[in-house]
């Protein structure tokens, strides 16, 4: 995902609708109307190139060594609105590499500011899983919707953030959408409860992860489920 100055402005526009109910528990998203996204392998997924592959059980998106000129999705074939998801990520590569978890996308075609790029981009909403840099901005567990509404993008509380996710490990990301609010989970931990008040915010559609451009990346996906509310 990339970035620009105005999300700090929209963040204290937006900060009374954010709260840090850190005690509430993450849904399982297991036992009755659960779903495998990963049952039938890729069968279910919508697979952009030869850079995604499916292999015991886990999705592999990889640049193989080069950096790619446009970021990449993989989606679901199935539409959701209102869900609980959760699946484990484990992200590696240089100090550029970036995915995040979409929810609720509706690709549309999409130029970049300077007119240089065009390509398919989702407009929906981002559980943001980029690198953090030391000494650089954390939106590492960030709520965002880039493509679509650039200004959103909100931040949790950084010290939660260092505290729940393992750079270079397994990590297990969890999202609840009911109507306009968003809640996500890190390994168990509550780091994001947003109620959005735009009502061009979306309330239905596919899922999907990325592969970001100008990075050399590896991101891997498993146990992936989900649950209709």
């Amino acid at each position: 995902m990339k970035y620009s100055v105005g999300f700090v402005v929209s963040l204290f526009l937006v900060m009374p609708f954010l709260s840090m109910a850190n005690d509430a528990v993450e849904p399982a998203v297991t036992g009755e109307g659960a779903v495998d996204l990963l049952a039938d392998g890729l069968a279910g997924w919508s697979v952009p190139s030869n850079l995604w592959n499916f292999e015991a059980g886990v999705i592999t998106g990889d640049t193989g060594g080069e950096r790619i000129n446009i970021p990449q999705w993989i989606y679901t074939r199935q539409r959701y609105d209102d869900f609980e998801f959760t699946c484990e990520l484990m992200l590696s590569g240089d100090t550029g590499r970036n995915t995040g978890i979409y929810f609720r996308v509706n690709p549309f075609r999409y130029e970049s500011r300077k007119g240089k790029k065009t390509f398919e981009a989702p407009s929906g909403y981002e559980f943001d899983t980029a690198f953090h840099r030391p000494g650089k901005r954390n939106y590492r567990g960030t709520l965002g919707d880039w493509y679509a509404r650039p200004k959103l993008r909100i931040f949790p509380d950084p010290n939660i953030i260092n505290d729940a996710y393992k750079t270079d490990e397994w990590n297990r990301m969890t999202i609840r959408a009911r109507e306009n609010r968003l809640e996500y989970w890190i390994n168990g931990i509550k780091v994001m409860d947003f109620c959005d008040p735009d009502p061009k915010g979306s309330r239905e559609g596919i899922i999907g992860f990325q592969i970001h451009d100008g990075s050399v990346m590896k991101v891997e996906y498993r146990n992936i489920r989900i649950r209709s509310l």
